[in-house]
């Protein structure tokens, strides 16, 4: 029987992770609620995080310079195999009873190395396995793997707890990782890998993708735009839970609405572009997918009311997938497949150190200047609501709306807004002295 291959291929591969990530998210769902009944403490949580994002940021590099010098398949695999094996080992040491937190944070850290393969092998998988036409359907489809955990995961794993413990949804988890393996083995994958001429060390080539970023200047300004946009984000998605809880009194249930309706939002945008595909010239729908996301911000400041607060969350979920997906797909197409492994990985790293900023600074804005000004009645608050609540809706606000105002400077930036229109030879002038 012939393998499948092209856009049934991808989905089959992309229906498997995202079943894959269900089944992970639901075992972290459970590994959190058995460190809060054995710890009942947060900060391990913080700890686990950390731990987490720390090797993300420094193997990233690396793992792109491996996924453009490996077979794809091999870089598709690892992390699932990574993952199923950990899973295993920490579903014997629950079952014995020898589970412990120290075994907890020594794998997330793991874990956190060999996830820093998957975004760049399947970005590169979508260049080398379909049309240029076709790149939006296959970001759109491949977002589900962010989105739908989100949605999924809490509900199943929170009602399936109870009947088939840890163990149970440990097991489920160890099974999606064994059909998402099967599914990478199963499809056809063309082998590009990058030629080198001379052997170049691993640290050369991990670098290489900031330098090749910052040579092709129409792209190195649709990251500026985007990451001008993702920095002014990141005021709202680091305060959300705690202005939404302090605007409603510490309602836990309606925060809960919030974040899904921002998750199925991402699902129907994931969906959307699945169909769709975005506009024929990409960057439309990225700078008026950002625009539409910074709508949703500035309006999720300005809510008082749940109806509100469910038709920001969509909002943003269903334009932040649109945008993504939309610039990813400009991106595959306009950079050759056996340099993305490196490429992707240095954006990728860009991104998440940009996001450290709003992640440090946010609280200690709301809390040291903003709060004091809420704090007194006045028509300032009577718009955005006292205390805390009001300054982070603020935030919100004004985040949402630089959001805007950065979209509509892209849109007026010759270099940004005719990005598609560069010859792909253009954008390789330089490569000379690449060694690739």
């Amino acid at each position: 029987m012939k393998r499948p291959e092209g856009f049934k291929g991808f989905s089959i591969m992309s229906i498997a992770e995202t079943l894959s990530l269900i089944g992970s998210a639901m075992t972290q769902f459970g590994i959190g609620i058995w460190i809060w009944k054995t710890t009942g403490n947060a900060t391990p949580f913080s700890i686990n995080s950390t731990l987490f994002f720390i090797p993300n940021m420094l193997f990233t590099p690396i793992a792109g310079a491996l996924v453009d010098r490996w077979p794809k398949k091999r870089a598709l695999i690892l992390p699932d195999l990574a993952a199923g094996i950990i899973t295993i080992i920490t579903l014997i040491l629950y079952k014995t009873n020898n589970l412990t937190l120290w075994f907890i944070y020594t794998a997330s850290f793991i874990s956190g190395i060999f996830n820093t393969f998957e975004w760049p092998a399947y970005s590169v998988t979508i260049s080398i396995m379909l049309k240029k036409e076709e790149y939006g359907k296959a970001n759109g489809l491949f977002s589900l793997t962010d989105t739908a955990p989100m949605v999924v995961a809490p509900i199943v794993a929170g009602a399936l707890l109870p009947i088939i413990q840890l163990g149970g949804i440990m097991t489920i988890d160890i099974i999606t990782f064994v059909l998402a393996i099967a599914a990478v083995l199963w499809v056809y994958i063309p082998d590009v890998r990058a030629e080198t001429t001379e052997k170049v060390s691993l640290l050369k080539d991990a670098i290489f993708g900031f330098s090749y970023i910052y040579r092709i200047k129409p792209l190195f300004y649709l990251l500026i735009y985007f990451l001008s946009a993702n920095f002014f984000a990141g005021f709202y998605t680091t305060l959300l839970s705690p202005m939404i809880l302090a605007k409603t009194n510490n309602n836990s249930l309606i925060l809960g609405m919030v974040q899904s309706a921002l998750g199925i939002g991402g699902t129907v945008g994931g969906l959307i572009m699945t169909v769709w595909g975005g506009t024929k010239k990409k960057i439309y729908s990225v700078i008026s997918g950002g625009m539409m996301f910074g709508l949703g911000i500035a309006l999720t400041g300005l809510s008082k009311v749940l109806t509100l607060y469910l038709i920001a969350g969509f909002t943003i979920g269903v334009f932040a997938i649109i945008a993504n997906s939309a610039n990813q797909g400009i991106w595959q197409a306009k950079v050759p497949p056996e340099l993305q492994g490196r490429v992707f990985s240095a954006r990728r790293v860009i991104s998440e150190s940009i996001s450290v900023i709003p992640m440090a600074t946010s609280g200690p804005i709301v809390d040291k200047i903003l709060t004091p000004i809420f704090e007194k009645s006045g028509k300032i608050s009577s718009i955005f609501g006292q205390g805390k609540g009001g300054a982070i809706s603020i935030m919100s606000f004004v985040t949402g709306v630089m959001i805007i105002l950065v979209s509509i400077v892209a849109f007026l930036s010759p270099q940004i807004i005719n990005v598609e229109d560069v010859e792909l030879e253009k954008a390789e002038e330089g490569e000379e002295n690449t060694n690739i």
